[in-house]
């Protein structure tokens, strides 16, 4: 039997959240090693005589630290790498993205995303999920067992792919618990609709008919969101690329916040671009809009929280 105990003795930490993180990814080990018979190195897996990534990992500084996501590579293009091995060979590595089209302005090309150890990260663990559907979500079953998770954004960049809605589906049906979301442009997939149906899952439409995308300028969202209200659909605007740093209270995180986990639509204002939002004559009416929305769904919930229908009441905030 696997002995807590002597593994916090090992564990040289300053504070209980790093034990916690060296607890849970040596328990994460321990499982894999013992049900998968793989060899797991920090947070990688020996398949086949090749490291993959394992399929969740922890939130950034966006998403926030609470929030675990399985990204996988974005657009529905070839993306490329280079690598250097130990002996100073260059090598590169290719994979198509999972999306079903190219986005214009798609943040999962820009950034931190284009660093050669993001590209390469996101480019095996897509073939992870490719080649080893079977092991990918006894993975992600395992993650979530061992490493306490409570909310999962199942893709930060990427899209579905084929039998993957269906993967994730069998697993989060048995975690009640957790609370799942994430976004999609695939429309009349049975699959996805399957999962969406789980009271745990939420999936936001990403394209929004008579429009497009769900994301762009203050002005832009503006009216989807007026036509969406006007249609008496759940829409909710995320706050992200509003916040202003000198006032902590704007800032938001995925952990913080319910948005996507509860609305059918989801609006973004771009970016991640040469857009700044904040210079845009719009940009304050979009500010109060948010807060209203938020103000009162908080008034909500402390009103409706007793009565067990927060998800119903939000849905029509």
């Amino acid at each position: 039997m696997f002995d807590i105990y002597a593994l916090l003795s090992l564990c040289k930490c300053q504070t209980f959240i790093e034990w916690e993180k060296k607890i849970m990814l040596a328990l994460t080990k321990k499982m894999i090693e013992t049900k998968l018979n793989l060899k797991v190195f920090g947070n990688w897996v020996m398949i086949d005589e090749t490291l993959y990534p394992l399929p969740l990992v922890q939130g950034n500084s966006k998403l926030g630290e609470s929030v675990y996501h399985g990204s996988t590579l974005p657009t529905n293009e070839t993306i490329t790498c280079e690598y250097t091995d130990k002996s100073g060979t260059i090598h590169k590595l290719s994979e198509s993205g999972t999306c079903p089209f190219t986005c214009k302005g798609c943040y999962g090309t820009t950034n931190n995303y284009n660093y050669e150890s993001t590209k390469y990260y996101l480019i095996m663990r897509t073939r992870l999920l490719k080649n080893y559907p079977d092991i990918y979500f006894q993975l992600v079953r395992i993650q979530l067992e061992s490493e306490n998770i409570e909310k999962l954004r199942i893709h930060a960049t990427g899209d579905f792919i084929k039998n993957e809605a269906m993967g994730y589906y069998n697993v989060l049906k048995d975690f009640p618990k957790i609370k799942a979301w994430t976004y999609t442009k695939v429309e009349n997939d049975s699959d996805i609709e399957l999962l969406d149906s789980l009271p745990n899952v939420n999936v936001v439409k990403s394209v929004i008919k008579g429009f497009g995308f769900n994301y762009g300028h203050c002005d832009y969202i503006m009216k989807v969101y007026e036509y969406l209200k006007s249609n008496n659909e759940s829409v909710f605007i995320c706050r992200c690329g509003t916040e202003d740093k000198n006032q902590p209270e704007t800032i938001q995180h995925c952990s913080n916040c319910d948005g996507c986990s509860n609305h059918k639509y989801v609006l973004f204002i771009e970016h991640s671009t040469k857009y700044n939002a904040k210079k845009d004559k719009l940009f304050p009416e979009i500010v109060k809009l948010i807060h209203s929305e938020r103000n009162l769904g908080k008034k909500m919930y402390k009103k409706l929280k007793s009565a067990g229908i927060i998800k119903m009441v939000l849905s029509n905030v």
